[in-house]
Formats: C-alpha cells, structure tokens, sequence
C-alpha cells in the first residue's frame, strides 16, 4: 500500500517520537538559516545606485551613529565581563580543552633545542624552555595559546600519566610562587621580574611543588 504526502504526514505526526533538540544543534541551525538568509539578501536585485543614494542616504548617518553608540556601550561591558574571570579560571579552560580535543603541542618534541626556536616569530618574546626528563617531567612540546588578548608560549610536560601545562608570558613584577586550586587542578603562579609562569595539572600538590622548584633552580641558573 503507498501512502501519499498527506497520509504519511499524518502518520508522523501521530506516532513519530518527538526529542527536544540540544542547544548545541539549535545554535548550529540558527547559524546556518543566518547564513542562508544572507546569501539570498545578497544575491537580491539590488536598486539603482542613483535612486538609492537618494532615498536611503539620510538613514547612513543615523546607522552608523547607532553602531557606534552600540559599540560604545557594549565593548566596556565585555571587557568587564571578560577581564572579571579570574586567569587561573581561563588557564584551567585552556588545559582541559587541550586534553579533550587537543593538541597539547603544535611542536611535538623532547628536545628544548627543537621546540625553544619553535616559538621564534609567533611570538615578541624567547619564552624559557627546559628539559627535566632526568627529573621525570619529560618535555612534551609547545603550542600557543590567547589569554585576554596576549598570545602566551605553553609548554606540555608529562608525569606518569598525568600532563603538566606551563604558561609563560613576559611580567617586570616579582611574585613568591602561590598556590590555588580550581575544579581539583592544582595551579602554581609566580613571576621573576622576567616571567610570569601559570603551572596548571592535576598533579599532586608535592609533585607540582616539586616541579615548580625544578623550574625555578633552572631559570635562576640561566
């Protein structure tokens, strides 16, 4: 027996199972309907210029007064929202994704010498890189990563199974190493009036202590 639009239809929607879509699917659709309409809105007949320059003139000015007032208000407040988030908060965010999805290293290498001149021309600083594989924190690599707008050398290092992450970006203050904890990460923060390093790894607290004075002994002796 064949069934035509109609039946079929209402067949679905008697017996269909029904699922709420997840919020991730949603957004998606959502992009892609904007981007649909804008193809369309491009690809519409556009008037002529004359009579448009006639017509829709006046309404330039007071858009782009709009934009700018809109942009005026809203900037500081993302700014706000953006620099309120704690770093050791945004750092954490960083590691996990790196985790997840990867890559923890762009340049995947145990040698210093591979992965230090990596970091040439992607950043305006030499970030310090050791190696403390006789120590047992094997190099992983390096990657880059943004933190409120500054790009930040990331060296990946490995314990057992664990991974550690160190964030270093250029800092004039000088800081005695602290320690926090955020979502069960230990994080370790510091400066040398050089650096300012961000260890961040589910480490034990010794061990990561135990890193942290490796790390410090290192650059003092450079």
């Amino acid at each position: 027996m064949s069934l035509d639009d109609k039946d079929l239809s209402a067949l679905i929607r008697t017996h269909a199972t029904r699922h709420t879509a997840p919020d991730n699917l949603r957004a998606a659709i959502r992009t892609q309907t904007a981007l649909a309409d804008a193809s369309r809105a491009a690809a519409a007949p556009k008037p002529a210029r004359r009579r448009w320059l006639v017509l829709r003139w006046p309404a330039i000015p007071v858009s782009f007064a709009m934009g700018m007032l809109c942009m005026a208000l809203l900037l500081p407040m993302w700014q706000r929202l953006s620099l309120d988030e704690p770093v050791d908060a945004e750092l954490v965010a960083h590691h996990v994704r790196a985790l997840r999805v990867g890559p923890l290293a762009e340049v995947a290498s145990t040698d210093r010498h591979t992965v230090k001149p990596w970091f040439q021309g992607r950043l305006d600083y030499a970030p310090p890189v050791f190696d403390f594989a006789t120590e047992g924190f094997p190099l992983i690599g390096g990657r880059i990563e943004h933190v409120r707008g500054i790009v930040v050398a990331t060296l990946a290092y490995a314990r057992h199974r664990h991974v550690v992450d160190v964030y270093v970006w250029p800092a004039t203050a000088h800081s005695a190493p602290v320690r926090t904890v955020r979502n069960g990460f230990n994080i370790m923060h510091w400066s040398d009036g050089s650096m300012q390093y961000w260890i961040v790894s589910d480490l034990e607290r010794s061990e990561l202590e135990g890193f942290t004075q490796l790390w410090q002994q290192r650059a003092a002796s450079q």
